[in-house]
């Protein structure tokens, strides 16, 4: 079979997805094959299929669906909808599946999440290797009768689902504004709007993948600025902001203050131990200190876990864990098919608020006790080849003397007064750094001190 892959598709194949630069690194022909290898290596014969609104994601869910048809895949279309969403579809239909989504990257991305039935993520090694394989074999089998294409709805069953039991009455009163980000929470917005007896103001809920008014990371400070704004001018309870595909959600206080996701994780794991006691709790090296010691303040038991949603959710099956956070917005929930939740976030954060409004406390009260630490944002420096300057950088934070350092998923490092870690990134060709310590200008030094070096490194190959 002839084809004609761009140069550089291999770096797609990221360890926990695929995406890369549309159209150098990803296209719609790679998108055909890798359809085709997902339905022939694994034998599938329905799938479920969702997309988001990225500009490249009309062309490459076309070319999705050419392919597994021709491969004798049949497809549930359940639209254009948010990754839960997906994963929601995939766990109550038991179908494999994919989102076909750039998530939180820039306007200039595309990419494809691909779960096996119940919404198992695939990984370079439980699957995305063996795609990647063959489809540089080129040996596909043009099926004997091809797949067809039905449409489905899924999001009145989505909203049932994720609401059911909810007592929302506790929260009239609240007064919320979210910035959809011209994403799909455009979609995922409403859904909740039309149950929740609360005051629910939207910004820029227009779906549109140029992304007018601000950069698909909600996480980053510079992304915030609308909603930043928007809630110091207004009087409002607190607010929210979400990525493209709406897996990542954002906390900002009343004063429009960014509320570190691992200290809103901190948060809800004291909510979920109250009922489950002594349950395993997820946690990166990542994640702020605050969260491990909330874990183990409420009687739950703190388990470390790599970074990324495919990696967090294959633990959290293997494991049993019952709630875990990752500092960039993302909440997974055993209930929820191991997978991330913005909903179910959102509703035990406003759970939380509800009760302390009663007591007269604002959300940044609520939320005082557990930001006894600072933690800069993440740094992401670009390098030639990753496994090099992960082990320069290795050396030369064992000059610098720490009093604890150790690999797991990259290098976590303990200065006394300052901690935090270096980690190889999932999605990019560069490393990861953070920092935290009581005072942030410290925190501050110590990562721009790293990065200066890892810049210095960052051409090295073998």
């Amino acid at each position: 079979m002839t084809m004609t892959l761009q140069a550089d598709y291999r770096r797609a194949f990221k360890d926990a997805d695929i995406r890369g630069i549309y159209p150098t690194e990803i296209d719609e022909e790679l998108v055909y094959f890798v359809a085709r290898a997902f339905v022939e290596e694994f034998g599938y014969k329905k799938l479920v299929v969702a997309r988001d609104m990225r500009l490249s994601s009309p062309q490459l869910h076309e070319a999705f669906l050419k392919g597994a048809n021709d491969s004798g895949a049949s497809i549930v279309d359940v639209g254009m909808v948010h990754s839960p969403a997906l994963y929601f579809a995939s766990g109550t239909m038991n179908l494999p599946g994919v989102m076909i989504t750039a998530s939180h990257s820039p306007k200039n991305y595309a990419g494809l999440k691909l779960v096996h039935a119940q919404a198992v993520p695939l990984t370079e090694k439980s699957g995305l290797g063996k795609l990647r394989r063959r489809i540089e074999k080129g040996k596909f089998v043009d099926a004997k009768k091809r797949g067809k294409v039905s449409n489905k709805t899924i999001l009145k069953a989505y909203q049932k689902f994720v609401l059911k039991g909810y007592k929302a009455k506790k929260l009239e009163g609240i007064k919320m504004v979210a910035d959809a980000g011209n994403g799909m929470a455009g979609v995922l917005l409403p859904l909740l709007q039309e149950k929740l007896p609360m005051k629910f103001e939207v910004m820029f809920p227009k779906l549109d993948g140029s992304f007018p008014n601000r950069g698909s990371d909600p996480t980053l400070l510079k992304h915030q600025k609308p909603l930043r704004d928007k809630l110091k001018k207004g009087s409002y309870d607190f607010g929210v902001a979400f990525d493209g595909d709406s897996d990542r959600i954002a906390f900002l206080d009343e004063k429009g203050k960014y509320i570190n996701s691992a200290v809103i994780g901190a948060l809800i794991a004291g909510k979920i131990l109250e009922k489950h006691p002594k349950s395993k709790i997820g946690y990166t090296m990542l994640t702020s200190r605050s969260y491990e010691e909330a874990i183990r303040e409420g009687g739950g038991k703190p388990v470390i876990m790599r970074v990324g949603h495919a990696f967090i959710k294959e633990s959290m099956r293997k494991k049993d864990v019952l709630f875990a956070c990752e500092h960039s917005g993302h909440f997974y929930f055993k209930d929820y098919f191991f997978t991330d939740s913005v909903t179910l976030t959102l509703l035990y954060v406003l759970d939380a608020y509800a009760e302390a409004k009663a007591e007269g406390k604002t959300f940044g009260e609520m939320m005082r006790p557990y930001l006894e630490y600072n933690q800069t944002e993440d740094v992401i420096v670009m390098v030639k080849d990753k496994k090099i300057a992960l082990a320069k950088t290795e050396n030369y934070i064992k000059k610098m003397k720490p009093k604890g350092l150790k690999k797991f998923d990259g290098l976590v490092v303990d200065f006394g007064e300052v901690w935090g870690g270096v980690k190889p990134s999932v999605t990019e060709y560069a490393l990861k750094l953070m920092f935290e310590s009581k005072n942030k200008k410290e925190a501050k030094l110590v990562q721009d001190k790293l990065v200066k070096y890892i810049e210095s490194v960052a051409d090295d190959v073998k």
